[in-house]
């Protein structure tokens, strides 16, 4: 395919030098703290255009507000079968973004090629996808993001804004628009079509090039909120995505394999529009995507919870005249609710349990992390929850990276232990035998009052 033609040719004639001089300016400045090169950051500051930003009226649905019916999504994606044929880019990622681009194809000029940017892999990785809609390859180049997405330098975007002076990177759909020459040269602006990235004309958040950027295994250099490109790929990148292509920028942490219609974010047939869970704000777009991805948990993992429990109606009194994707909207809301009683919404969270002694798995004091304030030795209960004690044990106790604060692989083990009660015990509320203290009815830390409030507070429970 051309642009990998391009890609390799270029590569060939640059990296060898750009990753000399990367390394031989890191050696001078030290690198971060764990001894993995790291490159400078973006020296500009972060710009203001005075041209309007796209009017909220003509903002697009965003893909996980999107509720495509399995049937529909299915029959959607047969239509991409070509795309991605090695298997580059994270499936879920793919699968939204062609869906989205084949229901909104006319709000795009340039159909002749599509991006998916995924801000859930390290900057250490190529994580850029210029696919070609034509023929279906895949060009996967490195890509920066935003400073205040990643306050410790270490190659993860955690936070995004819409805000300017933020210098965080923004989720949501990309329309490209013109080309112009900058402070780096060529340069391509974008306009943001979600809500959370409108700003982003006005931000100055543009696709550009950045000797802060290589095409090599290291983390990258931060940017202002842009997602900027080596040197060597810049013209290539602005010259198949400029005139009005698509770029879908999210955070997909899932693999790259197929299973069945790729379907994560449908309970059953019928479109439905999920009502917003209470932790979703502006500020904090990832919990979006969190909010789908409980859904997909009790609609296709733990579907047995559609069924209910014996208190359900204490929480949602209509409960049982629900479909199922109401349903799992309000189970979905509950551990929401759990969630903020155990961990205040934080991923990153922990708490040393006094009482329970040494966890078994680490070796050292048991500790709850994460949303759901989960501990290592669950996995020897539960071989549902993937922590990964080998992995996490030479990272810091809050480094999101550890795999028990990962709030998908956090939120899959948990909806999977409150199935297990509910199976065993048929209730939520529990004097004894529930592994949150917030649902026990005789703990001092019970927040069952609040957390059925929060509940009841979703319109198809009134």
């Amino acid at each position: 395919m051309a642009i990998n033609t391009k890609a390799n040719s270029l590569f060939s004639r640059f990296s060898t030098a750009l990753l000399l001089t990367s390394v031989l300016s890191l050696a001078a400045c030290g690198g971060n703290p764990g001894g993995e090169v790291t490159l400078p950051d973006d020296t500009t500051q972060e710009q203001i255009v005075d041209t309007p930003d796209v009017a909220n009226d003509k903002l697009l649905p965003d893909p996980s507000d999107a509720m495509v019916a399995s049937s529909q999504r299915e029959s959607i994606l047969k239509n991409y079968d070509h795309v991605d044929p090695k298997h580059v880019v994270p499936y879920k990622a793919l699968g939204d973004a062609l869906v989205y681009f084949d229901q909104h194809k006319s709000s795009f000029k340039n159909t002749d090629y599509m991006a998916v940017l995924n801000f859930g892999q390290s900057s250490k990785q190529k994580r850029f996808y210029i696919i070609n809609m034509k023929t279906g390859n895949v060009w996967a180049i490195h890509v920066a993001h935003g400073k205040g997405s990643d306050s410790n330098h270490d190659g993860y975007a955690e936070k995004f804004s819409n805000v300017s002076g933020s210098n965080a990177s923004s989720l949501g759909i990309y329309r490209t628009a013109e080309t112009y020459s900058g402070s780096h040269g060529l340069s391509l602006r974008l306009d943001g079509l979600s809500s959370t990235n409108s700003r982003a004309r006005a931000r100055a958040v543009v696709v550009h090039g950045a000797s802060y950027v290589q095409e090599s295994n290291v983390i990258q250099g931060r940017s202002w909120g842009c997602p900027a490109v080596a040197m060597e790929n810049r013209d290539a990148v602005i010259k198949y995505l400029k005139g009005g292509a698509m770029i879908y920028a999210t955070v997909d942490k899932g693999g790259t394999e197929r299973s069945g219609s790729g379907s994560t974010t449908t309970p059953d047939t019928g479109a439905y529009k999920m009502t917003p869970l209470s932790w979703e704000t502006s500020s904090k777009p990832e919990r979006k995507a969190w909010s789908q991805y409980l859904m997909k948990l009790v609609s296709e993992d733990w579907s047995s919870l559609l069924k209910g429990a014996d208190d359900m109606r204490d929480f949602c009194p209509r409960y049982n005249s629900l479909s199922n994707n109401e349903r799992a909207n309000v189970w979905a809301q509950l551990f929401v609710a759990m969630t903020k009683y155990e961990s205040g919404y934080s991923p990153t969270s922990r708490m040393q349990e006094t009482t329970m002694g040494t966890d078994p798995v680490t070796g050292r004091p048991v500790y709850s992390e994460g949303l759901l304030q989960l501990s290592y030795q669950d996995i020897t209960g539960w071989n549902f929850c993937k922590f990964d004690w080998s992995k996490d044990r030479n990272l810091s106790s809050t480094d999101p990276r550890k795999t028990i604060l990962d709030p998908y692989i956090n939120l899959h083990c948990g909806v999977g232990i409150m199935a297990k009660q509910i199976a065993r015990t048929g209730k939520i509320k529990l004097a004894s035998g529930a592994y949150w203290a917030v649902i026990k009815t005789n703990s001092r830390y019970s927040q069952i009052s609040a957390i059925t409030s929060m509940v009841k507070s979703l319109p198809m429970c009134q």
